[in-house]
């Protein structure tokens, strides 16, 4: 990502955190919950249109031009606020055509995280990350481009058929503006986003059996005072680990499992 994109998608976000911002009861201003989901409409419009996006992202073209061009492509049809945020966006300037989709995408996913702050948006999406993970051709399903898109919106829906309402409109987006993304990546990506938003981290616990919630509970604030910011644990069933927990938050892997003890045993003896 370019000096342009991290300054203009900073922005961008600070316009978005001042509209959501909660109103004097402490609630967030009504109808809040539409941005998340027009935004994300937006870069699939955007994304769906090369010279829309072109003309978007030229920095040849006068930002006031490419406000005016928002006005009359989404003025009408969507909330004032959204409608602010990209303008925000046309202002701005891109290191690459396609960082404007990607900041719309990103800003749709955390306006949505933010009013949905009642959700569990992660544990959901994760769930149907292992969903798809654990049934390879539900993965191939998702993930072909050629079947008609509203076959896999679709088939998104009955796997989430008891999500809630803001999970639903994060993985039909998902599968309808893929980008090149396996659907899984795009599901793990939508997760770290939301995290972040919430000023978290997620961590993925694998053991062979379902930790307890007291266990879940003391694992995330151990986890949280070593990583100075909130954890939310994801768990993994994984019976051949046969005991302990590895726990993964990104590139880091903290493996305290019988298996692993064991194996180190038997490299040590066959050394």
């Amino acid at each position: 990502m370019g000096a342009a994109t991290r300054e203009s998608t900073a922005a961008a976000v600070g316009v978005l955190d001042d509209l959501l911002k909660p109103g004097l009861l402490g609630r967030r201003r009504a109808g809040s919950d539409e941005v998340g989901a027009e935004l994300l409409a937006a870069a699939r419009a955007v994304a769906s249109s090369p010279q829309l996006t072109s003309v978007l992202a030229d920095v040849g073209v006068a930002g006031k031009q490419k406000v005016e061009l928002v006005r009359r492509v989404f003025g009408k049809a969507y909330d004032k606020r959204t409608v602010q945020v990209l303008e925000s966006l046309a202002a701005s300037r891109w290191s690459e055509p396609g960082d404007l989709i990607d900041a719309l995408e990103q800003l749709g996913i955390r306006a949505i995280s933010l009013t949905a702050d009642d959700v569990d948006l992660e544990g959901q999406l994760f769930a149907l990350e292992r969903a798809v993970t654990g049934s390879p051709e539900t993965e191939l399903a998702l993930g072909n481009t050629s079947a008609p898109v509203e076959a896999r919106v679709a088939l998104v829906d009955r796997l989430l058929v008891n999500a809630a309402e803001p999970t639903q409109v994060l993985a039909r987006h998902l599968v309808q503006l893929p980008r090149g993304r396996r659907i899984v990546e795009s599901l793990q990506e939508a997760q770290r986003r939301i995290a972040d938003s919430r000023g978290g981290l997620i961590a993925v616990a694998s053991a062979a059996q379902a930790l307890t919630p007291p266990q879940v509970k003391a694992l995330e604030e151990r986890l949280a005072a070593a990583y100075g910011r909130k954890i939310v644990v994801n768990q993994v069933i994984d019976p051949a680990l046969i005991g302990g927990v590895r726990i993964t938050i990104g590139d880091d892997v903290i493996d305290g499992t019988v298996r692993t003890r064991l194996d180190d045993l038997r490299l040590r003896l066959a050394g």
